[in-house]
């Protein structure tokens, strides 16, 4: 840690963005599963370094996800999170194993180039009127592969980056779940991996005292966009729902490519 001297040379600016990050995070986790709150990682680094991001950032994740938890639990699909968790457990300890040794670079890259693929295929789908091409049975019939693939993926990145939502939410939405489904199934799998994720973290000494402060003077922000991401949930209808989130998911995969591809 730098001592985090941005709130000594520009205040205001990085507490308008942290704000932003904070509020995205929350909007992300309790109305549409998850994925977007990836982008308050790269919001953060406006103004953060990345292991200063990440420091703060985590107590947010970690609240958010059991705020949320028990608003949504009642719809998870358990046995996909049960796939889901158990792959991501074994991508956090490799994330961990290696942390001192991985950049974001290639992991970014990666993942932006599969995102982007994976949203384009479907905004494809739907100009040619294919939309379903990839059912739910599809899904079911490759679960384990699937889910060792991106949720190994998920919990690998979850623990670098804290970008997890990307590839848990590639290997989601083919399920085709309710919109109701998809964000219990997100709401408990991330209260899962942040919870699980904690103790590494803390092994790894990137929480400071002042990371925790700054923290907690970000916490008011969270109820409000909780209610409202809770709000928009309830109000659009399941095709929206999907149209949003792979929406989410092209810019958030532009987003990484950009990144990795300048850096």
């Amino acid at each position: 840690m730098d001592g985090f001297s941005v709130l000594v040379s520009s205040p205001a600016q990085f507490w308008i963005v942290a704000a932003l990050s904070v509020f995205l995070l929350s909007v992300a986790k309790s109305g549409f599963g998850g994925a977007l709150a990836s982008m308050s990682v790269p919001v953060m680094l406006f103004v953060l370094s990345p292991k200063e991001a990440l420091a703060v950032l985590l107590p947010m994740f970690l609240i958010t996800s059991v705020g949320v938890f028990f608003i949504w639990y009642k719809h998870c699909n358990w046995r996909l999170v049960g796939f889901m968790c158990l792959f991501a457990l074994f991508g956090q300890v490799v994330g961990w194993l290696v942390f001192a040794h991985l950049t974001d670079h290639i992991l970014k890259l990666c993942i932006g180039f599969v995102a982007v693929a994976t949203a384009a295929n479907y905004w494809l789908s739907i100009l040619q009127a294919k939309a379903e091409a990839k059912t739910a049975a599809w899904a079911d019939r490759h679960l384990w592969k699937r889910a060792s693939v991106w949720c190994g993926l998920s919990g690998v990145s979850s623990f670098v980056s804290l970008s997890g939502g990307i590839p848990a939410q590639i290997f989601l939405l083919p399920h085709r779940l309710s919109k109701e489904a998809f964000v219990g199934s997100f709401s408990v799998y991330f209260m899962v991996i942040d919870l699980l994720k904690t103790p590494l973290f803390l092994e790894l000494n990137l929480l400071s005292p002042e990371s925790l402060k700054i923290s907690a003077m970000l916490l008011p922000i969270v109820p409000l966009g909780v209610l409202v991401g809770w709000s928009l949930n309830k109000r659009i209808n399941d095709r929206i729902f999907y149209h949003v989130s792979y929406a989410f998911l092209l810019i958030l995969g532009v987003k990484l490519l950009f990144d990795a591809l300048t850096a």
